[in-house]
């Protein structure tokens, strides 16, 4: 049952579920302290009718408001233990303003919350366009995506994220018929580098349920991770997603021929997008899970996903 009867005292937003969910997370005083923000920032931010979202995040705490000065608002919540991740992911947004971004409204890098425009109807573009014109939305969007030219040491470079998958399992005896995935990824990395060698600030995670339907009809792009590199390399999410991070639900031709058509519309080639597609896929698979202890078997997709992404690149 959803308390709703809120007192500073007692602050009570979550489930026990949702909240037992996150204090799996955190010890139980710090989950007390960041839930606590809440009732700092309604005050502070002047803010009403929140509700808690929990299928928005597993990672973070999400709320929906409505703010006497911006109106309908989301509210969110970091809970990562890493300050400098907190950091990056609300620098980037902040970096990232434009017309294709929704507006950060408020921030505490102090206390890692921020207030952030609510998107309208909010469907994802998976949600509401077929295939074709998803392509044509998202190549739109992707040419005025990358205004920034940075090499701010503030964020990590996408080799960097390549790196750090490497490294995090350079001692995983379990890993080792793997390694060879790693290595020729490796490789293609460095020889696309060589070619595609601009600094600009890449989303990071530019998938379908982060372009959002607004109510002008639109599309708006929300939550970069925030990475250095060139925009060669912020398609791959985008491709991952569009068959549900399966890269064998459809037939290959099937997915090569969505990546061919995506390549037309951003003018990139459909090799390098199929190199850039297994790059991703060994970065996923180490540097986000495996360098994080995760099992073979738990990440039996993953490893599915890089080999066929491997094959792609034979291909052509």
């Amino acid at each position: 049952m959803w308390v709703t009867n809120y007192r500073e005292a007692d602050f009570k937003l979550l489930t026990d579920i949702i909240a037992e969910r996150f204090m799996k997370k955190l010890d139980k005083e710090i989950f007390n302290e960041r839930i606590s923000m809440v009732e700092k920032y309604k005050k502070q931010w002047v803010l009403s009718e929140i509700e808690f979202k929990s299928e928005l995040s597993i990672n973070n705490l999400i709320f929906y408001a409505v703010s006497k000065r911006y109106g309908e608002v989301i509210l969110k919540i970091l809970i990562n233990s890493e300050f400098d991740e907190d950091y990056k992911e609300m620098l980037a947004l902040k970096l990232f303003q434009g017309e294709s971004f929704c507006e950060l409204y408020e921030y505490s890098f102090e206390d890692k919350v921020y207030l952030m425009e609510r998107i309208v109807p909010a469907h994802t573009l998976y949600e509401s366009e077929p295939r074709n014109e998803r392509i044509k939305i998202v190549s739109e969007i992707f040419k005025g995506l990358h205004k920034t030219d940075s090499s701010d040491s503030t964020f990590p470079t996408y080799t960097e994220w390549f790196e750090a998958g490497k490294e995090g399992t350079k001692n995983r005896k379990d890993c080792e018929e793997l390694y060879q995935y790693l290595d020729s990824a490796e490789q293609m990395l460095i020889d696309i580098c060589q070619k595609y060698s601009r600094n600009f600030l890449l989303h990071g995670d530019l998938h379908h349920e982060n372009i959002l339907k607004n109510e002008n009809g639109g599309y708006t792009v929300i939550d970069p991770k925030g990475v250095i590199g060139d925009p060669v390399f912020d398609l791959s999410r985008f491709i991952l997603d569009e068959f549900r991070d399966d890269l064998t639900s459809e037939p290959k031709d099937v997915v090569i021929d969505f990546v061919q058509k995506l390549g037309d519309g951003v003018g990139i080639s459909c090799e390098i997008l199929l190199r850039c597609l297994y790059i991703e896929t060994v970065i996923w698979l180490f540097r986000e899970e495996l360098a994080n202890g995760e099992s073979l078997e738990e990440c039996r997709q993953l490893i599915t996903n890089m080999k066929v992404a491997h094959e792609f690149t034979l291909s052509k």
